[in-house]
């Protein structure tokens, strides 16, 4: 199971042209709705994590005369910080904060690595935004390089998750993805989908190859049916049966980015539980555009797991 103890939520304080803003963007207001709402679930503590990303120069500016106005900065952004921790505690959430100057990503990880944190929450950013912090740089930095999993909230605070859908390779890593599902079905009651794709890759060349049409199909509906047993076996192996809202199982032939799409859309997911930085199937997405390409196209939060061999190239 994933532990929600300690939650790290990831808040741009940047505002139009503001350094430092009370009025947070939609996008970070829905992080920070979500992470209270994990860690209520979970029992855990939340840290407001803030990183102002300044060039050396300006930082340089505004450390003159004695540091004064390096001061007001950190200040400002610390009442701002302050305002969340007390919104958190006003619904039974220990929290704290803390703010860092430096590059968003690289910082968070740091301070993950540090601490222990066991999860980072930040909101993706809309498609018209032009803003880098939510699903932009940092998001893909952190869904590439950090070590524990990341939940990247849609703005979208009015629609609550009413679907998960979790996309199993048969991997390891998918146990845990299975489990994460199920974990977050049952804590935000809601239905869970599962998802296994048999890749499609080689059906030119067997068709190229003189087997009978007839043959062709009855080789895909027994690697279907095969799929499906292996799938339903994973998922007994879990508590999904008791999941409220019940469970159903996707076992698809074809390209995993255009199966997941055509779920997403279907079944109006708001959470896709998938792996990342794996070597094959659909943790193998993360490694080149595709997930992002997918993610970018998609309307839904995402929930991102590495493998438990990953190894985090950032040092504290």
């Amino acid at each position: 199971m994933i532990s929600l103890a300690k939650i790290l939520v990831g808040v741009d304080l940047s505002h139009a042209d503001r350094l430092i803003s009370q009025d947070l963007s939609e996008q970070c207001q829905e992080a920070v709705t979500k992470a209270i709402l994990l860690a209520k679930t979970g029992g855990g503590e939340l840290t407001f994590f803030a990183a102002l990303d300044i060039s050396e120069q300006a930082l340089h500016l505004i450390e003159t005369d004695d540091g004064e106005e390096k001061a007001a900065v950190v200040r400002e952004a610390e009442q701002v910080l302050s305002l969340l921790v007390e919104l958190a505690a006003q619904s039974g959430v220990k929290a704290g904060f803390c703010l860092s100057f430096g590059k968003s990503w690289h910082k968070m990880i740091q301070e993950v690595i540090k601490n222990n944190h066991t999860m980072i929450v930040i909101g993706r950013k809309k498609r018209t935004s032009i803003s880098n912090f939510f699903f932009g740089r940092t998001a893909i930095k952190l869904l590439r390089k950090c070590p524990v999993p990341v939940y990247v909230a849609k703005p979208d605070p009015v629609r609550p998750v009413e679907s998960i859908l979790v996309a199993d390779d048969f991997a390891e890593i998918g146990e845990d993805l299975l489990d994460a599902g199920v974990q977050f079905a049952k804590a935000l009651d809601t239905r869970l989908h599962v998802v296994h794709v048999v890749e499609s890759g080689d059906d030119y060349k067997l068709a190229g190859s003189g087997i009978a049409r007839e043959d062709l199909d009855k080789m895909h509906n027994e690697e279907l049916e095969h799929a499906n047993t292996i799938a339903a076996d994973r998922l007994s192996r879990t508590d999904a049966r008791t999941i409220s809202q019940g469970t159903m199982l996707h076992i698809e032939k074809g390209t995993a980015e255009k199966v997941i799409s055509k779920i997403l859309i279907d079944e109006k997911v708001d959470l896709l539980i998938m792996g990342t930085n794996g070597r094959t199937g659909f943790s193998a997405m993360m490694m080149g555009n595709t997930a992002e390409r997918l993610l970018a196209e998609s309307d839904c939060s995402l929930l991102a797991i590495k493998p438990r061999d990953f190894e985090c190239s950032v040092k504290a």
